[in-house]
């Protein structure tokens, strides 16, 4: 039996694909190239890969002589329909969007909720991308290759152990990462606001009423459910957020607020991101030194 993960690298650029197969034989990972969408899913159909380093930016079939966004983004989506087993929170078959000009990034961020695992943009180093690459392992579940051959886990974090939010800080295009139970999603501005001013509630031990979270006293508050399906793709059913029906907002019991990288925060330029970041950091709570 092949003790190698094998990737499947849909590029229609020769020198990039060849370069992510040199990344892949220096983490002992085979491969198998292919620089359109049918051929991708004809050889989807015909063997079981470990993962997908998928550019967006490719050609519908073989015969065309030119690549759209739109038929990398409707790869994804067929292989999500596919391939859609998670466990609450990775997908079991990473698949890695291969990006390239800033325009196809953004487009890259959005295909994030369509079921993408992570991002490595072009130029790429190598130590980069098979960092990202061990760790979209991991975090499925395919440490070594023979757990590639056990069946999908089905189940979501586990809240009853606690879970952690922590805030590393990158930024994603126009999102900024954020970790939940340690696995990365992206977030907009807006909701990284309505997170952080969870967290600092949370911190405070008191709920947050909708309107300090942006909504009037009248209206509902749809921000909470923004979040939530930004959050989808790490906790899937899994609830972090509740509420007590009068316009008051917190993070369950079992949520632990881990790091924030109060520096990277200030650098997006937003007053009230700064200012949120720095009021979570004023709540957190001391350390005693030993002696």
């Amino acid at each position: 039996m092949n003790k190698r993960h094998i990737a499947l690298i849909v590029e229609d650029h020769k020198e990039t694909a060849e370069d992510l197969r040199e990344i892949l034989r220096s983490i002992e990972c085979d491969s198998v190239i292919v620089d359109n969408r049918e051929d991708a899913l004809a050889a989807l159909q015909d063997k079981s890969f470990c993962l997908i380093l998928l550019d967006l930016q490719i050609k519908s079939a073989a015969a065309e002589i030119k690549g759209h966004v739109e038929y990398g983004k409707a790869l994804l989506r067929t292989i999500r329909q596919k391939h859609g087993d998670h466990n609450g929170v990775p997908f079991w078959l990473p698949v890695l969007i291969v990006s390239g000009f800033a325009r196809e990034f953004d487009d890259a961020v959005d295909v994030m909720k369509d079921g993408a695992s992570d991002i490595i943009r072009k130029p790429f180093e190598s130590q980069q991308v098979s960092e990202g690459i061990r760790q979209a392992l991991q975090a499925s579940g395919r440490q070594t290759h023979e757990q590639c051959h056990e069946s999908p886990p089905t189940q979501g974090p586990n809240l009853k152990a606690g879970v952690e939010i922590a805030i590393p800080g990158d930024r994603i295009g126009r999102r900024t990462r954020i970790t939940i139970a340690s696995k990365p999603v992206p977030l907009t501005n807006a909701s990284l606001k309505v997170l952080l001013r969870l967290m600092s509630a949370k911190r405070k031990g008191a709920p947050v009423h909708k309107i300090e979270l942006g909504a009037t006293a009248e209206q509902g508050f749809k921000g909470i459910s923004t979040l939530q399906n930004e959050l989808k793709p790490i906790l899937g059913d899994v609830k972090i957020i509740e509420n007590d029906y009068h316009g008051y907002y917190s993070l369950v019991d079992n949520v632990r607020i881990g790091k924030c990288a109060v520096a990277k925060l200030l650098e997006i330029g937003d007053h009230t991101i700064s200012g949120l970041a720095k009021e979570l950091t004023e709540n957190a709570p001391r350390r005693t030194r030993k002696v």
